[in-house]
């Protein structure tokens, strides 16, 4: 089993989060909460790709409405889970920290949620719940999935082959390398997490190709006018890499751009062509900042299962 966090398509791990609830497999109904770093925390931050989402913010913001009219949120499963354990997503969930490991997902999550009925709602899946603890059967036969209250407000939960892996999720498990970014969703990890391009989209493997040298990366996803704004910023091990690493961005910009115009095409707002050509980067001592437009049309196309 393998799994990994494509940081180009950070907009759609909103359809992860939604995958998740379909498990039935989510947190306890309290008050309270925590900042960023505080939910960050528990997590085994040893390594891998860390992504936090304020569901909450983002719901606020309106961009929650375009990924709820998704495909996953509208199949029957989904409509059952709701009906089943009263949770939605669209309501319920105000926070996610997850962490993406070769194999295994690690979250903790933060909402209102109805624990008695996610607790109904695993046995009748053929799971198990034993003093807080619950486990029950993931997608695949080598997928598990774990979960616990760590407090009145928060649960931990895990995907892996391991039953018990949710138990690795504790109070100051881990700290972020990094002060957490004020965006709504962001992503932090190493050039490292880049070097598996099997799984990207078309056209954005000369991109993490780029990438791959860099210590670490942080990417942050937020409004922009009327549209979004994905951002990263890159921190290199010294001046000569972080200047190879902004003219390989650049480069890789106006190739796309050139190829595009001998084609005689212009590049499409809705598609990768629009948001890879659309970069604008910069360099400040051994740190370098891209950015890249997601219009609206683009967001609708991964959330509505339209793009690959």
């Amino acid at each position: 089993m393998h799994l990994r966090f494509q940081p180009w398509q950070l907009a759609a791990l909103l359809i992860v989060v939604c995958g998740l609830a379909l498990a039935g497999v989510y947190a306890y109904r309290v008050r309270g909460g925590g900042s960023p770093e505080a939910l960050a925390s528990y997590l085994p931050l040893t390594e891998g790709t860390l992504v936090y989402i304020d569901v909450d913010g983002v719901r606020r913001s309106g961009m929650l409405k375009l990924v709820a009219g998704a495909k996953t949120v509208e199949e029957p499963d989904y409509k059952k889970f709701v009906d089943e354990t009263h949770f939605d997503y669209t309501q319920d969930l105000d926070a996610v920290a997850a962490l993406f490991k070769p194999g295994q997902v690690f979250m903790t999550l933060r909402g209102r949620f109805d624990w008695k009925n996610l607790i109904s709602y695993v046995t009748h899946q053929g799971g198990s719940c034993v003093n807080g603890f619950c486990a029950v059967q993931g997608s695949t036969s080598d997928r598990r999935i774990s979960f616990y209250p760590v407090q009145s407000n928060i649960m931990a939960l895990a995907i892996s082959s391991d039953s018990w892996a949710a138990y690795q999720i504790s109070k100051k498990s881990g700290h972020l390398p990094v002060a957490a970014p004020s965006e709504a969703v962001w992503a932090v990890l190493s050039g490292n997490a880049l070097k598996d391009f099997s799984t990207l989209p078309s056209g954005t493997k000369a991109f993490a190709s780029a990438l791959e040298n860099a210590d670490l990366l942080v990417f942050r996803l937020g409004p922009s006018g009327d549209h979004l704004q994905l951002a990263v910023d890159v921190t290199c091990r010294n001046q000569e890499k972080a200047s190879t690493l902004l003219v390989g961005l650049e480069g890789t910009t106006n190739t796309l751009r050139s190829w595009i115009s001998r084609e005689h095409k212009e590049a499409n707002p809705n598609d990768l062509s629009g948001v890879l050509t659309s970069g604008s980067f910069r360099r400040d001592d051994r740190r370098v900042y891209g950015s890249w437009q997601l219009q609206r049309g683009f967001i609708e196309s991964i959330a509505g299962g339209t793009y690959q």
